[in-house]
């Protein structure tokens, strides 16, 4: 709203301080706002593009844009691989914009797709804290659980434990439930989790949700119909670790792993809850997720 307030002083034409008025005067101002311009994230460019008689100068534009985030990316290779490279998993966004007009493409994925090969970019290393990363003891099976590019941190765990096996290290087999739209379009890394399924270095769960056959529609039900196998590889030290979307995904894999310890002890739901933050706080859960 107070984009818009500052539009509307910024016109000397009639006509446009009218249309503008509608989101800013009367009863109805602010549900108009709400349905009109935030809903369809309509941005002050659009506005500018819109009602080409709005005399707002550069540095007033520029004040009103906020200031871009750092995008942050899990490293998708292991270092004990290929220490001098970090590999990203990278899911370019674009598509038709909410507001109705152009194309909405991502500003970092599209910068990174639109770079020449040899280009350098300013980027740092972070760090998380708790770690999420693999544990040290490869005769330790994981529990993995991510949908779309949340399998970035998987591939280069998968990748430290293949060679670890490679070095002729005891690898316990690990298990990944993974989430894509369909097995032909975005599996990601399809071929290269086969060849380490073929060498028992983990056992792939998929869920695909375009594919109406399928069994498994989200990453949840993949992790349900796992259950047994989670089970095994928790009573056998397994660290679990959860990647990916943070506003559906991951609170969907708690609510499962709560149902999976109310169907394996019979525990009411605040036993089983507890016992999944008593997991979160000694660091057997481990996520790392967005959104």
């Amino acid at each position: 709203m107070r984009d818009i307030t500052a539009l509307h002083a910024a016109t000397r034409c009639p006509f446009t301080r009218g249309q503008l008025a509608v989101w800013l005067e009367g009863d109805e101002a602010a549900e108009r706002f709400d349905r009109d311009i935030q809903a369809p994230h309509v941005s002050v460019l659009d506005l500018l593009i819109r009602f080409p008689a709005i005399e707002l100068t550069l540095e007033a534009f520029l004040a009103r844009l906020g200031p871009m985030r750092p995008r942050f990316y899990s490293i998708a290779s292991s270092a004990r691989v290929s220490p001098g490279v970090a590999a990203l998993t990278v899911g370019t966004v674009s598509g038709p914009a909410w507001s109705g007009v152009g194309t909405y493409r991502g500003t970092a994925s599209t910068y990174l797709m639109m770079l020449r090969a040899g280009a350098e970019i300013a980027a740092a290393v972070r760090t998380p804290n708790p770690p999420f990363a693999p544990e040290a003891d490869a005769s330790k099976p994981m529990v993995l659980i991510g949908a779309g590019t949340g399998i970035a941190p998987f591939r280069g765990f998968l990748e430290e434990r293949a060679a670890q096996q490679a070095a002729g290290e005891a690898v316990a087999t690990s298990l990944l439930c993974f989430g894509c739209r369909h097995p032909d379009h975005d599996f990601l890394y399809r071929d290269t989790l086969r060849a380490w399924e073929d060498a028992g270095v983990v056992r792939v769960f998929p869920a695909y949700s375009c594919v109406a056959e399928h069994p498994h529609r989200f990453v949840q039900h993949a992790l349900w119909d796992a259950r047994e196998a989670v089970w095994e590889a928790f009573d056998a030290g397994a660290t679990l670790y959860v990647c990916g979307d943070g506003r559906a995904m991951a609170p969907a894999v708690r609510d499962t792993l709560i149902r999976m310890h109310q169907a394996r002890h019979g525990s009411d739901l605040p036993t089983a809850s507890d016992w999944l933050t008593a997991q979160m706080q000694s660091g057997r859960y481990r996520q790392d997720v967005f959104n």
